[in-house]
């Protein structure tokens, strides 16, 4: 064999070596790309963006029937949250919700549609308002939503809501944080240590060390020891209450996977009060079920906040 032969067999052997390698699984059976794919959910619903902006839409027109009362609870721009109360209302129980976006979009401006659901059963509703990734970092973030609840805990006896029955629900990255909200040692933050009584998370991420090895490890930087800390699935010990974990059935098989595993750890806890799969619902469309009373995440959320 010539030199030109004998290089070109040898660079020929080298791509190959380069594709097997890039095509090579990094977390059980999924390749960068497919595993890129399983934590982009445009991907598996095309018509995300209709939705996004269907959040909007309809929070503004509940804004305009319920007007809410918005405080702050931190001296950032964007530590506020509101609150949606019934007219007289005198020890309600109260949800809080923390929003999605991939931990870089929306607000709590976005997230005022399901007041209704509570506001008409007997229930306060408050929405969160927190920084997005750049403005500040993932760990940032976790910090602002526990500093807003343990201002709710503290302050909310003033509009109407009892203090001893907090809820606490999100959705996508935003059930990512209540996750780990719900797996606080609130003692260590200056809150009584039951401070939040239920859960309800929607299409979250429960450990985060397959997300970070996907595309999002891009903007969302955090150390091994961040990653830890702000992985739910790790401090199942330092949960106090009862949960709902929901998903929809159209949505990427990591969310799915998710979804499932921290259902399954809580169910052999004790502490899975309903697992429910939506059936033919992306994972943007999930959080709109709170928006009908008479869909089954709502009935099984009013019932776990008055049961």
């Amino acid at each position: 064999m010539d030199r030109r032969a004998f290089s070109l067999s040898l660079l020929g052997l080298l791509a190959s070596t380069a594709l097997v390698r890039a095509e090579e699984a990094v977390f059980l059976d999924y390749t960068r790309d497919t595993l890129d794919n399983a934590y982009d959910q445009r991907v598996w619903a095309p018509d995300a963006q209709q939705i996004i902006a269907r959040y909007a839409r309809d929070s503004e027109e509940v804004r305009k029937r319920f007007p809410p009362r918005t405080e702050r609870y931190g001296s950032r721009e964007a530590e506020t949250l509101d609150i949606f109360a019934p007219a007289g209302a005198r020890a309600l129980p109260v949800m809080v919700f923390i929003h999605g976006g991939a931990w870089r979009a929306l607000g709590s401006k976005d997230a005022s549609a399901p007041a209704p659901t509570f506001i008409e059963n007997g229930c306060l509703y408050v929405a969160l308002n927190f920084d997005n990734i750049p403005a500040v970092r993932l760990p940032e973030m976790v910090d602002q939503c526990r500093r807003a609840m343990v201002w709710i805990a503290g302050n909310i006896a003033a509009f109407g809501g009892d203090p001893g029955r907090i809820y606490l629900s999100g959705h996508s990255s935003g059930a990512h944080i209540a996750g780990v909200l719900l797996t606080t040692d609130w003692a260590a933050h200056g809150g009584a240590p039951d401070l939040v009584k239920g859960g309800l998370v929607m299409s979250g991420m429960y450990d985060l060390y397959p997300v970070m090895l996907s595309a999002r490890s891009s903007y969302v930087k955090i150390t091994p020891e961040e990653l830890a800390a702000l992985s739910a699935m790790r401090h199942l010990d330092q949960v106090r209450c009862d949960m709902i974990v929901v998903n929809g059935d159209r949505e990427s098989p990591e969310f799915k996977r998710q979804s499932q595993v921290f259902a399954s750890a809580l169910a052999g806890m004790g502490r899975l009060t309903a697992r429910l799969e939506l059936a033919g619902k992306n994972h943007f469309e999930v959080p709109e079920a709170l928006n009908d009373p008479a869909s089954a995440v709502s009935k099984a959320t009013l019932q776990m906040m008055k049961g």
